[in-house]
């Protein structure tokens, strides 16, 4: 098992990870940091927004259940 090491980088927090638990991961990526309950970081690859391109109306779906009516308990 390989260790890390952070250190302080003006007002962040530098982490070095061993080159060889990095093979097959894109170093040039971006990441959400997460941190959990018991103190494990994680970092989550940053996706890019699927519907940046998308064409207006085009994931629009029709209410096909606006015009039913309730027939029990539904409404509070």
């Amino acid at each position: 098992m390989e260790t890390a090491k952070l250190r302080k980088q003006g007002r962040s927090v530098v982490v070095t990870i061993p080159a060889s638990e990095v093979k097959g991961i894109d170093i040039n990526s971006e990441y959400i940091v997460k941190k959990d309950e018991h103190g494990i970081i994680m970092l989550i690859p940053k996706l890019d927004n699927p519907f940046k391109n998308a064409k207006p109306g085009e994931y629009y779906e029709e209410d096909i259940w606006e015009a039913r009516k309730p027939t029990g308990k539904e409404i509070g």
